[in-house]
């Protein structure tokens, strides 16, 4: 019984370690050439491999990697912002409405 009690520990702590260690860097959303914005997400995603904690690419195409000498400063890119939808914006109604009595 206490050998079993020692694996199930054993087994969390490694376990919530890898899930700790696995915490990098956040890639900022971004507007592409096109105009396009990306939602940003946090490395390593769902298909990295679990050294792939920082961010990387340019300031139009982020992704993950290992490699902290090809970290992208994201503080320098100026496309890391939502444009405002003016399509949908509140326009002020020019048609009156008349009540007849």
């Amino acid at each position: 019984m206490v050998c079993l009690l020692n694996c199930v520990l054993l087994g969390y702590l490694t376990w919530n370690l890898r899930i700790s260690d696995a915490q990098g860097e956040y890639c900022h959303g971004w507007l592409d050439a096109n105009g396009n914005y990306h939602d940003g997400f946090q490395c390593p995603e769902d298909f990295d491999t679990m050294d792939a904690t920082v961010c990387c690419g340019s300031c139009s195409l982020r992704y993950c990697c290992a490699a902290a000498d090809a970290r992208l400063d994201q503080g320098g890119c100026t496309n890391d912002r939502e444009v405002d939808n003016t399509e949908f914006a509140a326009r002020k109604s020019t048609v009156g409405l008349n009540l007849l009595p």
